[in-house]
């Protein structure tokens, strides 16, 4: 019989505690169910008893470098539940604790990860696999503590570029949840008809066009990128990418922008050009979303960057 997991993952004191003790207060989660929770990390907020109690949640904690597959199954045995909470430590690797850990009847139903706003730039900058190794899982991020000097397309970007399908939210100190819309944040003016695009834009330009292919349509795009090859599907269509790094150099993510162009056959695989056209949005059949073309009207080979990765900060 099939056990559901919810695993909250996040860096130490990045509010994992709290968002789990938000979520004990939920009558919809907690109805009639017997709840493990399974703590491998001690940060500075504790499990509220009364929560724990009205629950009918049963608290263990584990350390993160010292358990087995059969500790968990051992618990599982001991407290029966119908459902268990996980809370990872952030140095876990999740890929081996999901892949090759857990109990082969233990389902992972959901990954929810929270970061601290104000920390998360000098863990991506120095701790960036095990942000990666947290996110590439999650179902839902949660930057808490963010506030309106940070900048959301700087935290959107740089999830998406590893997960484009999680979902993100941000809270503000007091608790409430910000649905400002990122767009605001663009690092040019959308209302202008022809938009030069700067090398360091590169990615944040190409995800929001992916985002919102509508409200690019009939403006002239001046961009530089790499030929990454031949549209399959397109007549005379190109990808012009560039890699964002995820993980590591050896770990990089594919961002770019359908193009066509006459000269698509005559370009060579990673050379680099810049190419300015208008941008139009068609409908894709396999993914059934909008997307933009760039319809070139001038394309030109250039030598290339000297960092070639693209950054969202």
């Amino acid at each position: 019989m099939e056990t559901r997991v919810y695993i909250f993952a996040g860096f130490l004191d990045s509010g994992k505690t709290s968002f789990i003790n938000d979520t004990l207060m939920n009558p919809d989660f907690y109805s009639d169910e017997d709840t493990l929770l399974i703590s491998f990390e001690s940060g500075e907020i504790s499990y509220d008893e009364i929560y724990l109690k009205k629950s009918n949640t049963s608290l263990v904690t584990l350390d993160h470098e010292n358990f087995t597959t059969y500790d968990l199954k051992h618990l599982e045995l001991e407290y029966h539940p119908t459902q268990i909470m996980i809370e990872a430590n952030g140095m876990m690797d999740l890929n081996i604790f999901v892949k090759e850990i857990i109990p082969e009847n233990w389902k992972v139903v959901q990954v929810l990860t929270t970061f601290d706003a104000s920390t998360f730039s000098m863990y991506l900058n120095n701790m960036r696999s095990l942000v990666y190794g947290q996110v590439v899982f999650s179902d839902l991020v949660i930057f808490n503590r963010y506030n309106q000097n940070i900048k959301k397309s700087m935290l959107r970007n740089n999830i998406k570029a590893i997960n484009s399908n999680t979902q993100i939210i941000y809270e503000f100190p007091n608790g409430t949840i910000d649905t400002m819309n990122p767009e605001i944040e663009l690092p040019y003016d959308i209302q202008e008809d022809h938009l030069e695009i700067k090398d360091h834009d590169f990615g944040i330009f190409c995800m929001d066009a992916m985002d919102h292919p509508d409200k690019y349509t009939d403006k002239i795009i001046k961009i530089k990128g790499k030929f990454i090859g031949l549209d399959k599907v397109i007549e005379n269509g190109f990808v012009l990418g560039r890699q964002a790094m995820v993980c590591c150099e050896e770990d990089t993510s594919l961002i770019g922008l359908v193009c066509i162009s006459k000269l698509a056959k005559k370009l060579i695989p990673d050379e680099w050009i810049i190419v300015e056209g208008k941008v139009s949005a068609i409908f894709d059949h396999e993914y059934q979303i909008k997307i933009p073309i760039l319809n070139v009207e001038h394309l030109e080979v250039v030598p290339p960057l000297k960092n070639q990765y693209v950054t969202f900060d």
